[in-house]
């Protein structure tokens, strides 16, 4: 019973990846989990994917040369961002919105290689997602 609920968890998890293709040219899809609800009356929900919260309608591509991520977002959401390197220190952050442009994008030119965290905060939704760089 465990390793059904277990798979289950984990596919529910994984049925919210960001719907894209890395063959049109746009750069390889960040896929993103559900890490925290949102605080509501000042308890924190549960940890597990709840069935309630929908999936990131943002999509987020690393561009094909690694200097930045490039965000789409058609129904004009604003959203903060946090990005973490591999010691979970803070090396970028800020907010987006996305109201009368669809895209946007992260630059990270200043960025060494390495394995990265981005964080996106939507409606309260906190999710995860992780990229690489290399030279």
């Amino acid at each position: 019973m465990k390793t059904v609920l277990k798979f289950f968890v984990i596919f529910a998890l994984s049925m919210q990846v960001i719907p894209a293709c890395a063959e049109d040219g746009i750069g390889t899809p960040l896929t993103f989990i559900l890490k925290s609800d949102p605080i509501i009356g000042g308890n924190a929900g549960p940890k597990r994917a709840p069935a309630h919260f929908a999936p990131l309608s943002i999509q987020v591509f690393l561009s094909e040369d690694g200097s930045s991520l490039n965000l789409y977002d058609p129904q004009g959401n604003t959203i903060s961002y946090t990005i973490y390197n591999e010691d979970d220190d803070e090396v970028a952050a800020g907010t987006i919105s996305f109201v009368g442009q669809p895209n946007a994008s992260i630059s990270l030119e200043s960025f060494d290689e390495g394995i990265y965290y981005l964080e996106i905060v939507l409606n309260g939704v906190t999710y995860e997602g992780e990229f690489g760089l290399e030279e």
